[in-house]
């Protein structure tokens, strides 16, 4: 992007020639980390069936609760990122890690860009609901389906199941919280909206023309969203990414979807399967993924408790 600002007329590198130059250049300032090829695969991680839930697909978090000198109360922030087919990364302070707080904040971003298809998010009460009832919706859940957005929950315990976000979150610990010393939320403030406006003018750079010319929907201003109940169930779904385990050698292989234990036969015991719950139909699909190809394993009645 700097190169492309200092030279407008010439044909921009890639990115590969970028890194090769520097790393020969010896101008490298951390080596590459070295990841483990492969194990995702044979844990039979579900990528194409979570890329064919739709075009447009975001993930949202709440990063760790953060501390400041002098000041008793945590600190809360919302982070947010677009991860196909454009990229686009935000935050925001908020007040607590509370579904109203998340619900605020992406009204304010769906107004302004486009509502996802899917929105990818992790198992904490503030976006599930609650720990006690199994089989249903909170606050947030009936946010997103009334808006048509299909929830998608990563795996528990496995953050690298949301990996955009949570990449995202680190850039934000180590670059942003781990290089400054604040004393005030006012600070925080303001150092939130520059790094956000350093993910704004990449995103303008690359991807604007996409967006702004595309065919989207967005929240219009003013626009009242019913979070209080579920307005219609036709043609409503939500997914979850989980991971198959046993609670001791020997034991029924076993899941857990909104607070209830779904048994599954034992040969799937840790690897990975993704489940959809069709709310319409009142039935869970569980499915592995094999080589791209997916196998529906198991049919399981969940109807929704209202």
């Amino acid at each position: 992007m700097d190169y492309a600002k200092q030279y407008p007329d010439e044909k921009l590198p890639s990115v590969w020639f970028i890194d090769k130059t520097i790393r020969q250049a010896g101008l490298q300032t951390k080596k590459p980390k070295k990841y483990k090829n492969g194990g995702s695969e044979y844990l039979l991680y579900p990528v194409q069936l979570i890329r064919n839930l739709g075009h447009i697909q975001q993930s949202a978090d709440f990063i760790g609760k953060k501390y400041i000198s002098g000041q008793r109360e945590p600190i809360n922030i919302f982070s947010t990122s677009y991860y196909m087919p454009f990229k686009l990364y935000q935050i925001r302070p908020v007040n607590a890690e509370r579904a109203v707080y998340a619900i605020e904040s992406l009204t304010k971003l769906w107004q302004k860009y486009p509502l996802p298809d899917v929105l990818r998010i992790d198992n904490g009460l503030q976006f599930r609901g609650t720990a006690r009832g199994e089989r249903s919706l909170g606050t947030f859940l009936k946010f997103v389906l009334n808006l048509g957005i299909k929830p998608l929950f990563g795996s528990p315990s496995k953050p690298w199941t949301n990996p955009h976000i949570e990449g995202h979150n680190r850039v934000f610990n180590e670059k942003v919280w781990g290089q400054n010393f604040f004393t005030h939320t006012d600070q925080i403030a303001s150092e939130c909206e520059r790094f956000n406006n350093e993910s704004l003018e990449y995103f303008h750079f690359k991807y604007s023309k996409l967006v702004f010319n595309g065919d989207f929907s967005y929240i219009e201003g003013g626009q009242k969203i019913e979070t209080d109940k579920l307005i219609s169930i036709e043609n409503k779904k939500i997914y979850f990414i989980r991971f198959v385990q046993s609670a001791e050698k020997g034991k029924k292989a076993y899941i857990t979807i909104l607070n209830e234990k779904i048994p599954l036969p034992e040969q799937y015991n840790h690897q990975f399967v993704f489940v959809k719950w069709d709310i319409e139909k009142e039935q869970l699909f569980v499915y592995s993924e094999f080589k791209k190809d997916a196998t529906l394993i198991m049919e399981h009645n969940f109807n929704l408790n209202i």
